[in-house]
């Protein structure tokens, strides 16, 4: 059995109703945050082995598959394992 960390973390910027990011794709905002996350804990893509992201409501149909498209657009291969948590107000 291998073991099972979690290297690190990081949120998007918690914005306004209409405001700055109301015209930035969420794949946008999470292909950021992964960048940020694989960049914090020194670890290049190809070594994640899973992908979890939080989001809440999809804004359009590419957030169906927010985890492996901004996972892939940071530099994780598409053979990785990735889900999205969809908990409302408590996963975004």
């Amino acid at each position: 059995m291998k073991d099972i960390v979690i290297l690190s973390g990081a949120r998007t910027a918690i914005g306004t109703f209409g405001g700055a990011l109301a015209g930035t794709p969420p794949i946008t905002l999470g292909a950021t945050v992964a960048k940020a996350a694989l960049e914090r804990a020194g670890v290049d893509g190809e070594r994640i082995g899973h992908v979890a992201f939080g989001h809440v409501i999809n804004t359009e149909p590419r957030d169906m598959y927010l985890s492996r498209v901004a996972a892939m657009e940071a530099g994780v291969p598409e053979t990785t394992p990735a889900m999205n948590v969809n908990r409302l107000c408590g996963s975004g």
